[in-house]
């Protein structure tokens, strides 16, 4: 009798240390997801800068590097469905979205010496549906 209410005190402290273990996983990946959408979401309050925006599509960029998002042919990051970011800028003289690669192909360095000091409005964000996370922006040019 007493071996067996071992046993099950043993099963009971393991089945408690898994449910407390995944718990707290959780906790953790809504805190995580929280900050990353809050350090997206500054940018989504009010007009930017050129120079704020070209911070941002750094860093989304070097968040789908972080998380291996895989690109295209055209070297375009393939949208996943968990970690994926994606920004397009709208600007006042083309009538189409530019996404964030050309951006950094033509370099930073150019689109701050074009549009550091022009105001640009996130107008459309998106976020993924299985982590809640931001995966995709429009900025547009003021």
């Amino acid at each position: 009798m007493k071996k067996f209410f071992t046993i099950m005190v043993i099963i009971v402290l393991i089945i408690v240390a898994v449910v407390a273990y995944k718990y707290s996983t959780y906790k953790t990946n809504i805190l995580r997801v929280q900050k990353l959408n809050k350090e997206y979401e500054t940018y989504t309050e009010g007009e930017i800068l050129g120079t704020s925006l070209i911070t941002v599509i750094n860093k989304a960029i070097d968040s789908n590097e972080k998380n291996e998002i895989k690109k295209d042919d055209k070297n375009m990051y393939i949208e996943n469905d968990t970690t994926s970011i994606k920004i397009e800028i709208k600007f006042l003289e083309a009538e189409n979205t530019f996404e964030m690669e050309r951006i950094q192909k033509l370099g930073s360095e150019e689109f701050i010496k074009n549009y550091a000091v022009m105001n640009f409005k996130c107008t459309k964000k998106e976020y993924h549906q299985k982590t809640n996370s931001i995966k995709y922006m429009l900025f547009e040019q003021v």
